[in-house]
């Protein structure tokens, strides 16, 4: 009896150990394909139209990936407001880094522009750059300044539209024009700047707000004619010449300025670890490529390089500012405090 309960015991012990082996393999296993991440292709989806900075960029950071051995696929998934749909297709997608948003600050007020309830606190950032803003006039208007622009637009109240990005940056920044410095501009708004873009060169509209980078073949091409940028400080580039601050003539919008452009890519915060750690040490290696760095300098683009907390601290003050000035333009009904949104 003695020796079948030694054997019992021998062949527990046996069973067990099996079992741990089984469990450390298994945990082996699943720390081997984390370091192997990513082992499939990457889906980074683009909230706007092709064309645009969000695409452009975005496209420019997944060739620089591409480089480095990712396999990385660029989409666009349009519609919604500030670009919610795609936001949120990634959103609802697994939180696993294989499927990233292309991000401007734009979809930051998403929250408040289609209701949506995840804020900058839900998102892991990370953000390459971004390209001065610039109103630019169809070449056809009969518009050849700043001033010769203002002075239509009280001779036409009401009449003059400028194209914008639905909700987004440009479109807030078209808007301060008529809420901070009572110039009463129209804002028509569009699926991005691509076609926001298109339509004030077919002269749908007379204006677009934009960024440099944006509209820059169009300025070459002179389809449009840059009046102002939307800044404090004149922006002058062999490209564009001089182009005054929008605050030389309307110097009470100085208070919502400055209003910057800032693009790159983002996953949803609870996406394990090693998988952000491993996005963060490609992005900023992506941002050191000779590819990306050439087509910032084409899209008169700053550097951020943005990652971790300098990206929260930044991309929180701008959902802040931007949700914020939307409400209080009333350009939304959506109330800021509701989605958490500490007013600036």
């Amino acid at each position: 009896m003695k020796k079948l309960l030694a054997l019992l015991l021998v062949v527990v012990m046996i069973t067990a150990s099996f079992a741990g082996c089984s469990n450390n393999a298994s945990t082996a296993g699943g720390t081997n394909e984390a370091k192997v991440y990513p082992e499939r292709p990457i889906n980074l989806i683009v909230p706007f139209g092709a064309g645009g900075g969000t695409d452009g960029w975005n496209r420019a950071i997944a060739a620089a990936l591409q480089e480095s051995g990712w396999d990385v696929k660029v989409s666009n998934v349009t519609g919604g407001s500030a670009g919610s749909v795609g936001t949120m297709q990634v959103w609802n997608a697994k939180h696993d880094g294989y499927t990233l948003a292309g991000t401007s600050e734009t979809p930051l007020v998403i929250p408040v522009m289609a209701g949506d309830k995840q804020t900058t606190k839900d998102w892991e950032y990370y953000i390459a750059g971004g390209s001065p803003g610039i109103l630019a006039v169809n070449k056809n208007a009969g518009v050849a300044d700043l001033q010769a622009l203002l002075d239509e637009v009280e001779a036409n109240p009401g009449q003059i539209k400028i194209a914008g990005t639905s909700g987004g940056l440009w479109f807030l920044l078209a808007s301060m024009l008529e809420y901070g410095g009572d110039v009463d501009l129209g804002v028509a708004t569009y699926d991005g700047s691509a076609a926001a873009i298109t339509a004030c060169v077919s002269g749908e509209t007379v204006a677009v707000a934009a960024s440099a980078g944006e509209v820059a073949e169009f300025i070459k091409s002179g389809d449009l004619i840059p009046v102002a940028a939307f800044q404090t400080n004149d922006f002058s580039h062999d490209d564009f010449g001089t182009v005054p601050a929008i605050t030389s003539l309307v110097p009470a919008v100085e208070k919502f300025l400055p209003l910057n452009q800032f693009i790159g890519f983002m996953i949803p915060e609870d996406t394990p670890q090693n998988v952000k750690d491993a996005l963060e040490k490609a992005f900023l290696a992506a941002c050191e490529s000779e590819s990306l760095k050439a087509f910032a300098e084409q899209n008169y683009a700053v550097f951020y390089k943005w990652t971790g907390e300098e990206a929260d601290k930044n991309v929180t003050k701008a959902q802040s500012v931007m949700s914020w000035m939307l409400y209080e333009m009333e350009k939304t009904e959506f109330n800021p405090e509701d989605f958490g949104i500490e007013k600036p």
